[in-house]
């Protein structure tokens, strides 16, 4: 298998493939965003996808022949299948693993100790309890930057864990990028998602799944609606020939067999359509965030908002409760927050470059106006 080598920000597209060609690659390096696109594709979207098209499978199988027919052989294939994809996943989601703790600074020797005490942990009284508690750490230790661990230790056990700067090799993650028609020059960090003027279809899609987890950089107006609309469009003619799939079923076979069959289908479909969803929400959320830092606002206020929307949110539902009761004041208050909410955020999303943002240096919440 190739050494799989990353720096600065991966594409969903550069992520896919070097997790493939690194399936057994347990050396090299993997940045934050290559592994969080691997744990998120390979963890998530293929396991469930792949489970949900083999129930649609079988219930077509079983459709087309009955239990009698060859319904049983294919159903053992399927699972046969689905065991043999899980333990390929699951060798290199550790592959993945390695790589990044590599990348923030781990030695290898600690993580095969880890790997093997993971292992083991059914057999010793405990040690589950201790090994979730370091695999919450875990997630806190693969979310950092490359090299964040990488000191001049003094402590004998610290410097068993952790690179040393002489042996780690620091990777250069910026480039300088030039913004046309004015010229102007910006260092970013490599493949953020760095919109200005003008921005075509072709560039709005290749910025959505290019930056599925790239919640850094910013987003113009143009580069989030001709998105936001397009993928909305396409949404509701999925669920248009979802629902007449399923009534298709209902009428097509006996009341006994159809139950069985739309369940299945139902399952099914529900299992690709979490798999499907699971990415489109991590890019709907990222692209959002970047709209919104285009506009001047920074991440901590972005969440101030949302904190405060959730609390005016709690507000009219006890409103709503109190007035009319607390079933019809749930899906009362519940309709007025969706709508409320709504147009509050395309207010935001609708607001010009740079239009929130402010002549003070130092301001904690807002962008300066210099970066427009």
């Amino acid at each position: 298998m190739k050494r799989i080598e990353e720096s600065g920000e991966i594409s969903f597209k550069q992520a896919f493939v070097d997790f493939w060609r690194g399936l057994f690659s347990f050396g090299g390096r993997s940045t934050r965003t290559g592994f969080w696109y691997g744990v998120l594709m390979m963890s998530l979207v293929i396991p469930w996808g792949l489970l949900g098209l083999l129930v649609v499978l079988n219930g077509i199988v079983y459709g087309m022949t009955g239990p009698a027919g060859i319904f049983w052989p294919v159903l053992i294939i399927s699972f046969l299948v689905y065991l043999v994809v899980s333990i390929i996943i699951q060798i290199g989601t550790w592959a993945l693993f390695f790589r990044r703790m590599r990348d923030v600074g781990f030695k290898t020797t600690p993580l095969v100790i880890w790997v093997v005490i993971s292992l083991a942990k059914e057999a010793i009284p405990f040690l589950p309890v201790l090994v979730g508690i370091i695999n919450l750490w875990l997630i806190y230790i693969v979310s950092v930057p490359a090299g964040h661990f990488v000191k001049q230790y003094q402590n004998g056990f610290m410097k068993f864990l952790f690179e040393s700067p002489e042996t780690f090799e620091f990777h250069d993650d910026l480039q300088v990028i030039e913004f046309e028609p004015d010229g102007t020059e910006e260092t970013v960090v490599k493949g953020r998602i760095m919109e200005r003027g003008k921005v075509s279809f072709k560039q709005a899609f290749h910025d959505y799944f290019h930056g599925m987890l790239s919640f850094g950089g910013r987003s113009t107006r143009a580069g989030f609606w001709k998105v936001a609309l397009i993928i909305q469009v396409l949404m509701m003619i999925f669920w248009t020939g979802f629902l007449g799939y399923v009534i298709i079923r209902l009428y097509s076979y006996p009341a006994e067999e159809a139950a069985l069959l739309t369940f299945m289908t139902a399952l099914g479909v529900g299992m690709i359509i979490f798999s499907a969803f699971v990415p489109f929400g991590f890019a709907n959320w990222a692209v959002m965030i970047r709209r919104l830092r285009d506009v001047g606002l920074k991440l901590k206020t972005m969440f101030i908002g949302w904190g405060l929307m959730a609390v005016l949110n709690i507000i009219i539902l006890i409103v709503f409760a109190a007035g009319y009761g607390f079933t019809l004041g749930m899906i009362w208050g519940t309709i007025w927050n969706v709508g409320i909410d709504l147009i509050i955020q395309i207010v935001f999303l609708c607001l010009p470059t740079g239009a929130m943002a402010t002549q003070k240096e130092d301001s904690k919440f807002f962008e300066n106006k210099a970066l427009f």
